[in-house]
């Protein structure tokens, strides 16, 4: 068992090490989104109100803006465990049925993510013919944060799986202690 977590571990460094660099540039490509949505939308406040003539074009890229913002944080926020969650449920729980719960809450993400990968490329695939509505750009290109979302998140739910099964499970076994 000691060899297996060996192994599970050094293919986890370079994957934990992909994962850091890929959730933080995106996490900051989402940062930058944001400010020119943000700049989109008080245009569209200056043109619509003060010059008496709307744009055409931001309500429509200020929505995919959103759209590639939440995909582009989804995999750094998974990693650095700020998605929802009922910790109170997972704490009392004994703790050999919490780590079981945990891989399989683990390997739920990645089959689901898994799932949905597979449908966002053909979904990314159908915007290749089709221009959106405002600006003559292929919808392919808005629709490719929903791979980038899925695929990453499969990654990081690989990378927290290895963790865990590379845990020891001493700790499952030892008998709690009060904190009083």
């Amino acid at each position: 068992m000691i060899k297996l977590q060996q192994v599970l571990f050094s293919l986890n460094t370079p994957l934990g090490k992909l994962n850091y660099i890929v959730a933080n540039v995106a996490k900051n490509l989402a940062g930058g989104l944001l400010a020119i949505m943000l700049g989109m939308i008080l245009a569209q406040v200056f043109f619509r109100y003060v010059l008496n003539d709307s744009l055409a074009w931001t309500e429509e890229l200020a929505k995919f803006s959103m759209v590639w913002v939440a995909c582009l944080v989804a995999p750094w926020a998974y990693r650095e465990h700020l998605n929802v969650s009922i910790q109170m449920f997972a704490d009392a729980l004994p703790a050999l049925l919490r780590r079981l719960t945990e891989l399989l809450i683990t390997l739920l993400v990645i089959i689901i993510c898994g799932i949905f990968f597979k449908q966002s490329l053909e979904f990314w695939q159908s915007g290749l013919s089709i221009n959106a509505s405002s600006v003559p750009v292929k919808l392919a290109y808005f629709y490719s944060c929903a791979p980038f979302a899925f695929g990453s998140i499969c990654l990081v739910g690989l990378e927290k799986l290895i963790e865990q099964l590379c845990l020891p499970l001493d700790h499952c076994f030892a008998p709690q202690q009060d904190a009083s």
